[in-house]
């Protein structure tokens, strides 16, 4: 295993509930979507969240899987992901045909919330080197972080006007619901969860006296547009520019 094999073994017992945080990491959500948001916001640093989890299991880990962790390491298990999926049919069509390079880099980022976890961390460090590397690993591209950070930060403003409209109302929604406490509402919103968009449209005051606000409008202009993560980020500490 590797270390971030167990990472992404830890917290996914954490977030599941079949084991406790380690000492100074305080949970208080019992929905998985929601006790994983509280659990990223508090990893500092993958290698000591890992050591402080198989200290408490009494496991001795070797040592050299610490000295040598890189972002190489971290997306091991991601690579090996990919390559055991089952080989898809050929289509005609390219689903990247019309993407911008940084939606192509966000799409293969979503696949594993390690990942996503993981570009968060090199995105607050402003790791530059890492950026290249997961750049590369991912896309086969060199992408700039601060451009990628631009680019995310002002993404509506390239949008339609519906698709500006939605994300400055919705962006306003994640917020109060942050600032309200209510982690299990927020995070069933950013994973797409329908009944819960559709129970808080009927009582929030951003969206009660929108008729406009249905679902598949929700997942049109917010959800498939990389929205969620740009929430994710910047309640992690990512910071963008203005």
């Amino acid at each position: 295993m590797t270390l971030f094999d167990y990472y992404l073994k830890y917290m996914s017992e954490i977030c599941q509930g079949s084991r406790p945080a380690p000492k100074g990491i305080t949970l208080t959500e019992s929905d998985e979507m929601a006790r994983a948001m509280e659990l990223q916001q508090q990893i500092t640093s993958i290698p000591l969240f890992v050591a402080q989890c198989a200290n408490e299991d009494d496991i001795e880990i070797p040592g050299e899987l610490f000295d040598n962790f890189s972002l190489e390491d971290a997306l091991a298990n991601y690579i090996q992901l990919t390559a055991d999926e089952p080989e898809q049919p050929a289509q005609e069509d390219d689903p990247d045909a019309g993407k911008h390079a940084f939606e192509v880099f966000l799409d293969c980022i979503a696949l594993d919330d390690g990942l996503v976890q993981y570009l968060m961390e090199v995105l607050k460090k402003k790791d530059r080197t890492e950026f290249y590397k997961l750049s590369q690993i991912t896309t086969k591209m060199d992408l700039d972080p601060e451009e990628f950070l631009y680019w995310l930060g002002h993404r509506e403003d390239y949008a339609s006007d519906e698709e500006r409209a939605c994300a400055a109302i919705m962006d306003g929604c994640m917020e109060r619901l942050y600032r309200e406490k209510k982690p299990e509402v927020l995070a069933a919103l950013l994973s797409g969860d329908k009944a819960t968009f559709e129970s808080f449209r009927c009582e929030a005051p951003e969206l009660v006296h929108l008729p406009a606000a249905t679902y598949e409008w929700y997942c049109r202009n917010y959800l498939d547009r990389d929205y969620p993560i740009r929430v994710l980020m910047k309640l992690n500490g990512v910071e963008f520019p203005e």
